[in-house]
């Protein structure tokens, strides 16, 4: 590409994202990221680019606190930068917008998580007696996946599919569980924790709900899958830990195989026959 050529791409970057972009030195620009002008991304263009890949040089934080983790960040930039560029077409534009999403998910779940630990300090630190009255009360030293069964990772170009089964016999039940599970260190920074219940109450009331967590029909799925094994007692949650490639349909199929793993290995898909060929099998 020839100076003109990135000149070019450069004007056009201005025009869809006007004032975002700095040129810092000959092949080297600087470009403020979309509705987040607090970050900003230095790129250093090879002579060759597209045909080669242009290089991150750095990623300028100008807010220490919302943006704490900046090696984090930097991989994440040069992840989006890799999955994104294909030799022969420029890249500037379609990162930058990649970029936009990917900061609004980061900072929407930032946002979450200090939201929980402000709720779990204020429960720490409460000396009120009727704690017991509390909706969703747990013992802060719980653990998270105490009575949870784990399925096995289930791994597609970066995005990681873990899913969590576990018996329990009340709505209650089911959202203290759920609540819990994902004050877990690694839990609580997935992408999604997408779950579903089927649920036998006292007299025959039965309970049936999903939560997609911003995975669109996710929630739907799992809970059809509950129905289809017609289970009940049961609380599924299948979290996915975004690599920074969209893999399409595909998470649909590894959600559905990450919930019917933990299932299958909690035993609750064979409350009747898994036990029968348990006895069979001590008969032999």
């Amino acid at each position: 590409m020839t100076v003109e050529e990135l000149q070019d791409e450069i004007c056009a970057t201005d025009a869809i994202f006007p004032d975002c972009t700095t040129e810092v030195a000959p092949q080297i620009y600087t470009f403020m990221v979309p509705s987040h002008s607090d970050l900003e991304i230095q790129v250093s263009f090879p002579e060759s680019y597209p045909d080669e890949i242009p290089s991150l040089v750095q990623v300028i934080v100008h807010d220490q606190v919302k943006y704490s983790d900046e090696a984090y960040l930097e991989r994440a930039v040069k992840s989006k930068l890799e999955a994104l560029f294909s030799p022969g077409c420029v890249v500037v534009i379609e990162l930058l917008s990649e970029l936009e999403v990917f900061l609004e998910s980061y900072n929407d779940r930032i946002t979450e998580l200090e939201d929980q630990a402000k709720m779990l300090n204020i429960k720490e630190e409460s000396e009120e007696p009727e704690v017991a009255e509390i909706e969703h009360h747990y013992e802060p030293q719980a653990d998270p996946l105490e009575g949870w069964v784990q399925s096995d990772a289930v791994v597609d170009r970066g995005s990681t599919f873990i899913g969590f089964a576990k018996e329990v016999h009340s709505l209650e039940e089911a959202e203290t569980a759920i609540d819990l599970l994902v004050t877990e260190k690694k839990i609580s920074k997935a992408s999604h924790n997408m779950t579903a219940w089927r649920i036998k109450g006292e007299g025959g009331v039965q309970y049936q709900d999903c939560d997609d967590d911003g995975e669109s029909a996710a929630g739907s799925r799992i809970l059809h899958l509950l129905t289809m094994m017609d289970l009940w007692n049961v609380v599924v949650v299948v979290s996915r830990w975004f690599g920074g490639t969209h893999i399409g349909p595909d998470r649909f199929k590894h959600i559905n195989s990450a919930a019917r793993d933990a299932i299958v290995k909690g035993g609750f898909g064979a409350t009747n026959t898994g036990k029968e060929q348990k006895k069979s099998k001590k008969k032999k």
